[in-house]
């Protein structure tokens, strides 16, 4: 990509999607699956590790979460269900050691609290350690995506500019056509945002975003 591309990808498509979501409405019953799993992290996340779920600098909730706040988004991206696990990340090893979990630390930094791994804690974003079609896949530095995090509901997620990101470099074959659909936002060929999103999704792939979604 010439540094044109990159600054209507990295930059250009990042406004974007924070204008998109100002335009959003939040679904007022959220979703049963979010809702139970947010439930549990009270009790076997926020607690051990001494946190207040409503405060920032913390944590952040990673991954597709967010996007089952919102319906459109839901639409959008077709998504089936309920949401079937959560990711949260807790970096600072402080808060580790004083919930007891040096040996997790010392193991990768990941805390799996049920035994269903419907639930897991981890102390950095890197979707890369997953390996497989993942193995390439490079975001933010995890105090960046800390420092965009924002409160929904009560909960600090990830923001939607990181979650978009993650699923373009997912397909990261079809990164030229997405720049391309930015350009035409850009010159008005495109007029509405919440199409500009379905094309992008309908170029990085559908069956992308399932496998990104576990679905």
């Amino acid at each position: 990509m010439n540094l044109t591309e990159i600054y209507l990808q990295e930059v250009i498509l990042k406004e974007i999607w924070q204008e998109l979501e100002e335009e959003l409405q939040l679904d007022e019953a959220i979703d049963s699956g979010l809702s139970t799993l947010l439930k549990q992290a009270d009790e076997i996340v926020f607690k051990k590790f001494g946190i207040d779920h409503t405060q920032s600098g913390k944590y952040f909730i990673a991954g597709s979460a967010r996007l089952y706040l919102f319906p459109e988004l839901r639409e959008i991206f077709n998504l089936q269900g309920s949401l079937g696990d959560l990711d949260i990340i807790i970096p600072d090893p402080n808060l580790w050691k004083k919930a007891g979990l040096q040996k997790e630390i010392a193991s990768g930094g990941i805390y799996r609290p049920t035994k269903d791994g419907s639930i897991e804690v981890f102390t950095e974003w890197n979707p890369s350690k997953a390996g497989g079609a993942y193995a390439d896949t490079q975001v933010r530095s995890t105090a960046e995506i800390m420092r965009s995090s924002n409160s929904l509901g009560g909960y600090y997620y990830m923001s939607l500019a990181d979650v978009i990101d993650y699923k373009v470099k997912l397909g990261r074959d079809k990164e030229q056509e997405v720049v391309a659909l930015v350009k035409q936002y850009l010159n008005g060929d495109i007029k509405d945002k919440k199409e500009f999103l379905r094309l992008v999704v309908q170029t990085i792939g559908k069956e992308n975003a399932r496998k990104f979604l576990g679905e």
